[in-house]
């Protein structure tokens, strides 16, 4: 349920965004989710769809990229995205510390229109 205050927020950055770039619509909104943001796909879309209504993001695609969870090994210096609740490390077995890869939620891009005079 916490992603209608996320899309929420989100709506609102993206419509002040387009405002200052003189958009006239949002065509595309292009996402970057962490797995670790435990962010329900349906649900995003749903309430993307109802809080854009009327504004000049109605209509716009939404696209969602996600980034699986990382953990660092400390004894091998490894970097790797467990498999399914198996965190040991690929290499040595060891379980390495969580990194911040996976708890992203970011526009990567905007596709915007704007009117004939390229304002």
């Amino acid at each position: 349920m916490h992603e209608f205050g996320i899309m929420s927020q989100l709506v609102e950055a993206v419509e002040q965004k387009a405002q200052e770039l003189q958009a006239r619509r949002i065509l595309v909104v292009n996402l970057l989710i962490g797995d670790r943001m435990g962010l329900v796909e349906n649900s995003l879309q749903f309430y993307f769809d109802m809080l854009t209504a009327g504004s000049v993001l109605e209509g716009a695609v939404l696209h969602l990229r996600y980034v699986k969870t990382h953990f660092y090994c400390t004894p091998c210096a490894a970097t790797y995205a467990p498999v399914g609740a198996n965190f040991q490390c690929p290499t040595c077995g060891a379980v390495g510390e969580i990194t911040l890869t996976g708890s992203e939620f970011l526009v990567e891009s905007l596709e915007i229109e704007v009117d004939d005079k390229g304002k």
